[in-house]
């Protein structure tokens, strides 16, 4: 062998090596491009997996809220049927008038409370009942009123009272004579 012939196996050799290192080259191109995608994918799939996980916490806020709200909604009734309850349990004045006999009828107190400083405020033609200035009723008590019509006046339908706590007229009405 000449000289010559050596150095073509040296750049035959060189050659070789050269076309392995493209096919490497390739083959490493076509890995980074497969990692590539699937990095790619997986970035993907982690920015849908961080929006489901944006949308789960936004549920579980409206959740909160919605509990939140409905709890106090059952704190406001639970208060009203307290203060409810209360005012049902409050002693209470009940006047109420009946017919008793002749001329007289019965202002009775049927409530729990006493009734203070019980006025009568409607307008008589005649003569009105005589009822202490100062008339405490009591639960249970009994005040008779003495009406009579007199000269062409008639009783009146409906007597107006006040009492102590109630400064709004009750009107009661007058039954009939039976």
């Amino acid at each position: 062998m000449s000289g010559t012939e050596w150095g073509d196996v040296a750049s035959w050799f060189a050659f070789a090596l050269a076309g392995g290192a493209f096919v490497v080259s390739l083959k490493a191109r076509g890995d980074s491009k497969t990692s590539a995608g699937a990095t790619v994918r997986a970035a993907d799939a982690a920015e849908g997996s961080l929006m489901e996980a944006q949308r789960s916490a936004d549920g579980a806020v409206r959740s909160a809220a919605a509990a939140e709200d409905a709890l106090m909604l059952q704190r406001e009734e639970a208060s009203a049927r307290r203060s409810a309850e209360e005012e049902a349990r409050r002693p209470r004045v009940d006047l109420v008038l009946l017919f008793h006999q002749g001329s007289t009828w019965h202002l009775v107190n049927q409530g729990s409370a006493p009734a203070r400083n019980v006025r009568l405020l409607t307008t008589f033609e005649f003569r009105p009942p005589e009822m202490a200035p100062n008339l405490i009723l009591d639960p249970g008590a009994v005040q008779p009123l003495r009406m009579q019509a007199a000269l062409g006046a008639s009783i009146p339908t409906v007597l107006e009272l006040t009492w102590e706590g109630q400064d709004e007229p009750v009107r009661l009405r007058v039954p009939p004579k039976l």
